[in-house]
């Protein structure tokens, strides 16, 4: 739940239901877009062309109820492969705000960058410490004064995604512009971090 915005899960949610609401979390955060979902008012199904999931989004009373699987009477809509998230089609109204509120405004690269630090420093595996580079705007950011730093750098968009859960996996920021100097095992516990992101928010 964010603020007076329900936005709720199953006991047992697959991963596309939580990236679901991960999203929908940080469009509540975003005023006009809060007050688009709090206005909402019908059922969404969707499905992803990469695997066998399916989720349903149930507007109702100012809220959103998300769940795995398509309801009875509803015909599910294609996710864009690699996309976070596009439809393959908006046949009606709904359709398109539920786009529109899968898809909130990047937050600023630096605030990402922080909030992945904070939600993964001290995890096995994690790096101690974090330098981020911007090459956009040529600036960088340093978590772990003073330890052993593993490095990201990208452009301030690439950079925002990648730290704030969006995309599939942290591999596919590097299809994106971003680069990493470090060890594969850093790596390794860099995709897992990003999937924190990606399914807690």
């Amino acid at each position: 739940m964010n603020g007076a915005v329900r936005i709720e899960v199953e006991p047992d949610p697959t991963p596309l239901v939580l990236s679901l609401a991960r999203a929908m979390r940080e469009s509540a955060a975003v005023p006009e877009l809060r007050d688009l979902l709090t206005g909402l008012t019908g059922t969404v199904a969707l499905r992803s062309q990469l695997d066998a999931q399916t989720a349903t989004l149930l507007f109702a009373e100012g809220g959103v109820d998300i769940h795995h699987g398509v309801d009875e009477g509803a015909e599910a809509i294609p996710l864009v492969p690699y996309s976070d998230y596009a439809l393959a089609e908006t046949p009606d109204a709904l359709a398109s705000a539920v786009e529109t509120l899968l898809n909130p405004p990047l937050p600023d690269w630096r605030d990402a960058a922080s909030s992945f630090w904070a939600a993964n420093q001290g995890s096995i595996g994690f790096p101690e410490g974090l330098r981020v580079v911007c090459q956009t705007e040529e600036q960088e950011v340093l978590f772990g004064e003073g330890a052993p730093a593993y490095e990201v750098h990208g452009p301030a968009d690439a950079l925002a995604a990648a730290f704030s859960g969006r995309g599939d996996s942290f591999l596919f920021a590097l299809a994106t512009g971003v680069t990493v100097v470090g060890s594969v095992a850093h790596l390794s516990a860099m995709c897992g971090a990003h999937w924190k992101a990606r399914f807690s928010g």
